[in-house]
């Protein structure tokens, strides 16, 4: 009698394990071709940003402030959290990364961010911002929820309450100095533009390919709340504190890269890349610093990471 061919239940079960072998194999060298991808849009994104805050050099003779108060608020100085919705670098660079249209159509300086918002339209627009601020990698929600932006009559210091709103959700921030986040005396890239305080290529004396410009801030790392950033509009220009001014459009180096340690954490600079983050420097060029990169979290700047964030530190540093 002849037998028939075929797999013994042995053999079937030592070609599933095989497969099963090949599949664990592969799933990480496809996970890093992925990310690898995204690596490199998030890259482009950065490089993207370069090139408008030099076209916006060009045309203003300085780069964009981290942040901007409206004409009648800078005159009365008076900026109150929760009410005041101040502009930002990313709003003000809109017409570089060929989006004058929303641009005009949120009167980027011409209203105050609150006023524009107020407005269904414009809000919606603001809600949908523009893909470019934002990292492939990145975890966050397209909103972001955690830090939200005035709107119409505004809501409370935190705006934690309804009379804020959500807005686009952006992975990139400004450098503002090399310690705290400051408004008034910052060392680095972006601050607040008044009284003669901005950044020209002139000002960036330790040279633009040692001084970082722009950098990713994650929304979560190891379970820890980070927060991202908002797309075009913040929260009034509160210098040092997690869920009000500065810390919407910028970092500043007292905080390590990629800290999940510290409550303040969220206002420094981080990413989902492992191992580091993706910064775009003052000359345009994109490079990845690892987070172990030299850093002394004391006020003296006296690391590599310091070094690099701090314009005018007299420290060039070459190798990073």
């Amino acid at each position: 009698m002849a037998r028939s061919k075929g797999f013994t239940l042995v053999e079937l079960l030592v070609v599933i394990a095989i497969i099963g072998v090949l599949i664990a194999l592969l799933l990480p060298a496809v996970q890093q071709a992925r990310e690898a991808a995204r690596r490199m849009q998030c890259s482009n994104n950065l490089k993207q940003i370069g090139l408008a805050l030099h076209n916006y050099h060009d045309v203003a003779k300085r780069f964009p402030p981290a942040l901007q108060l409206d004409r009648a608020r800078v005159l009365a100085s008076n900026c109150p959290e929760g009410k005041c919705g101040t502009w930002t670098w990313s709003a003000f660079i809109l017409p570089f990364v060929e989006q004058s249209n929303l641009y005009d159509q949120l009167q980027v300086g011409k209203l105050a961010g609150e006023l524009s918002l107020g407005d269904a339209d414009r809000l919606k627009s603001a809600e949908a911002g523009f893909d470019g601020y934002r990292c492939p990698s990145s975890t966050a929600p397209e909103l972001n929820s955690e830090r939200k932006v005035p709107a119409g009559s505004g809501g409370n210091t935190d705006c934690t309450d309804a009379g804020c709103l959500q807005i686009a959700t952006s992975s990139y921030v400004g450098s503002n100095d090399s310690y705290n986040l400051e408004r008034a005396n910052w060392d680095g890239f972006m601050g607040r533009d008044s009284e003669g305080q901005y950044v020209n290529f002139a000002r960036v004396t330790d040279g633009s390919s040692n001084t970082i410009a722009v950098g990713e801030r994650a929304w979560m790392l190891a379970g820890f709340s980070l927060r991202a950033s908002t797309q075009l509009i913040a929260n009034g220009d509160t210098e040092d504190h997690s869920r009000q001014g500065y810390s919407y459009p910028a970092a500043a180096g007292r905080w390590p890269l990629n800290c999940t340690n510290n409550a303040a954490c969220d206002r420094g600079f981080s990413s989902t890349h492992p191992g580091g983050a993706l910064f775009l420097f003052v000359d345009g060029s994109v490079h990845f610093l690892a987070e172990t990169i030299d850093h002394n979290t004391n006020s003296t700047t006296n690391s590599t990471y310091e070094y690099l964030i701090r314009r005018d530190d007299g420290n060039p540093v070459s190798n990073f």
